[in-house]
C-alpha cells in the first residue's frame, strides 16, 4: 500500500537539520521507501500552505 509523506518544516536549528539530512535516506531506504521530490522553496497553488 503505497503511503506519502510531506514534510513542511521550519528549521531552528541548522546543525541538527543537516543531521537529520545525513540520516532520513538511509532510513527511508532501509524500509523500501524512496522521495519523489526534495527541497526547494514551496509555491501554493490554492489554499493556506
Amino acid at each position: 500500500m503505497p503511503a506519502y509523506i510531506i514534510n513542511d518544516m521550519e528549521i531552528t536549528d541548522p546543525l541538527r537539520f543537516e543531521e537529520y539530512k545525513r540520516l532520513s535516506p538511509p532510513t527511508v531506504e532501509a524500509y523500501g521507501g524512496r522521495f519523489l521530490a526534495r527541497g526547494g522553496e514551496i509555491s501554493p497553488l490554492e489554499g493556506d500552505w
